[in-house]
């Protein structure tokens, strides 16, 4: 056995004075029970005895994972609490710690089977249980959907969460944990890399939610599936990899918490988009991360068409078709409208130019967010750069998208209709026919507060001829409950300008992919002074086989399309997760928001 008391990382002295954890990253032995219980009672006797208060095993760790029916695994199910819970409960009141623990569990009242976790408290009682709510693969032979709960259960060092590995697949369980004021998520799992790699789903978990994550996998070989390279992960609230270890071997991963009064301390104040430090920015914004969210405008995910027998009938979708579409990444000249306009007009007929060389027709273009002002830093600004939508420039656009016959999406900064003084950051959608629609910015950044008022029409989607299409702008990626409206109202494509600069949180692009719809980011690159845009625009496909992914990124730091042929069938075979608890993902008096509102 090979412990990792700092393996990748060299700790500070505000490390050690902070809450030591613990993953049990341990082979367990397909079908043999006593073997894994006997082999975990001393590994997570050595983790206690070293000082660890919080012990996280593996999914399913007392039995493995691949059985095939309720035959095969019954002699091995449990009650909870049960015989298990007893023995790791006798260290856990030994040593002072909370064990967390995986095991298929047999509901002593239905005789139902549940893939379940336990939590064993320093009083060598269970004090929370969680069950699975997505069971995947071959689970799905034995194990009933989870009914309980995502637990947020109160420490003396906060609160902690739990989910079980494919239910972080979506984002719904530990956004529940987090609402109900979890700083830490604890995720016993069973994931090869190999299949759907967790990792940045598990980072994304961290950073969308201002929470620690202690994700423990597994090493060995399960029945049919090979986990010696599966990897467990202590992760940040801004979503960093603090470790990240796999090994062949049964090892013991450390880490430390910081604590602030003895309370994990989650820096979760002032996240954004932006490229400041987590710690400048904390100084400039107080609020909490969860205050920024806009449940008044999330109804849509409460939505269940997916479940119909014929989603394109119910949802009215247009036919299922091929379609080409790109991203076109340019440097705005900022304050320059009419710069700005003339080198989108000229990136759209470039775009359409090298469609044709490769034989394909271009039928919908994504240009960056406020393409036609460059970044807007005041009000002062907003007044000389904004136009009421429709207007002159939506018009010039749709001359374009006439001549072209193709769908323009793009980022304007829009004067109310009916108050010359109330600005938003929008995107608007032209066709051959003109003006088809826009989507104002519901969550806005740190830069956007400074003069834009967030959108309060919530999201919609649009039909195009070959696909039905939503829009969301920049820093709205940051919150999953965005783009899920727009999957449940049965988007295909997810349109999105960027101002993207913060590099550390650009992995979150592709998270957005749980969301199941084509990805079309365009960004602004380069320097305009207070911000410095990314670039790296990302054309992206979704499939429910990660094998068929594929992405073009362009590069930061210059003018480029990323054309890429998508077809809309593939982002129609969507699932959901629905057996949870809407209440608190919609609740408008939850504490976060409450917090921002005093």
């Amino acid at each position: 056995m090979i412990q990792d008391h700092n393996t990748n990382n060299e700790k500070t002295s505000g490390e050690e004075l902070g809450l030591k954890v613990a993953l049990v990253h341990a082979a367990i032995c397909w079908k043999d029970k006593d073997k894994n219980i006997a082999k975990l009672l001393t590994l997570n006797e050595e983790a206690a005895r070293s000082g660890s208060r919080i012990i996280v095993n593996t999914e399913l760790a007392t039995t493995g994972y691949a059985f095939e029916s309720r035959r095969e695994i019954a002699a091995l199910t449990e009650s909870i609490p049960g015989p298990t819970t007893r023995a790791f409960g006798r260290i856990a009141r030994v040593y002072g710690c909370y064990i967390c623990i995986g095991l298929p569990e047999r509901d002593a009242r239905t005789g139902i089977f549940y893939n379940s976790v336990a939590l064993i408290g320093p009083s060598g009682r269970v004090v929370a249980r969680y069950r699975k709510a997505s069971p995947a693969f071959k689970e799905n032979l034995w194990a009933a959907k989870g009914n309980l709960p995502v637990p947020a259960v109160q420490t003396e060092f906060g609160a902690l969460g739990m989910v079980i590995c494919a239910d972080s697949y979506s984002y719904r369980p530990a956004r529940i944990a987090a609402l109900q004021g979890a700083g830490l998520l604890l995720v016993p799992a069973n994931w090869p890399p190999e299949h759907h790699n967790p990792e940045k789903f598990w980072r994304a978990r961290a950073l969308e939610n201002g929470m620690y994550i202690l994700a423990c996998n597994r090493t060995g070989m399960d029945r049919i599936m090979d986990c010696n390279h599966a990897e467990s992960f202590i992760i940040d609230p801004q979503g960093r990899a603090i470790k990240q270890i796999s090994s062949p071997d049964d090892i013991i991963i450390y880490g430390a918490l910081p604590l602030n009064s003895g309370v994990i301390s989650s820096t979760t104040d002032g996240w954004d988009t932006t490229g400041d430090t987590a710690v400048e920015t904390a100084r400039k914004t107080p609020q909490n991360i969860l205050s920024y969210r806009r449940p008044q405008c999330y109804g849509n995910i409460t939505l269940d068409p997916y479940s119909y027998i014929n989603v394109e009938l119910l949802l009215g979708l247009p036919q299922a078709a091929d379609f080409a579409a790109a991203t076109l990444q340019f440097h705005s000249k900022s304050m320059d409208r009419a710069a700005n306009v003339l080198s989108m007009l000229q990136l759209i007929d470039h775009a359409e130019a090298k469609a044709a060389e490769n034989q394909q027709k271009l039928n919908l273009a994504v240009l960056p967010e406020l393409s036609t002002s460059g970044p807007i830093f005041d009000l002062g600004e907003a007044e000389t750069q904004s136009e009421v939508i429709p207007g002159k420039i939506t018009d010039i656009f749709a001359r374009k998208a006439r001549e072209k016959d193709l769908f323009i999406v793009f980022g304007v900064a829009e004067r109310d209709e009916r108050d010359e003084k109330a600005f938003y950051n929008s995107s608007v959608l032209i066709g051959s026919d003109g003006f088809v629609g826009k989507y104002r910015k519901v969550h806005l950044s740190s830069h956007d507060r400074n003069w834009a008022i967030p959108g309060d029409c919530g999201f919609a989607a649009f039909d195009l001829r070959f696909a039905r299409m939503g829009m969301l702008i920049g820093h709205d990626l940051m919150f999953p409950e965005a783009a899920d409206s727009l999957a449940k109202l049965g988007s295909d494509m997810l349109c999105v300008p960027a101002l993207w600069e913060n590099a550390s949180s650009k992995f979150i692009w592709e998270a957005r992919l749980g969301e199941q719809m084509h990805l079309a980011i365009a960004n602004q690159w380069g320097n305009f002074g207070r911000l410095q845009a990314l670039g790296e625009s990302l054309m992206c496909n979704y499939s429910r086989y990660p094998e068929k992914i594929s992405r073009l990124w362009s590069p930061s730091k210059e003018d480029a399309i990323n054309i890429m042929r998508l077809g809309t069938k593939d982002a129609r075979e969507k699932r959901f997760l629905e057996n949870i608890d809407y209440g608190v993902l919609l609740n408008l008096k939850s504490p976060a928001r409450s917090s921002m509102e005093k």
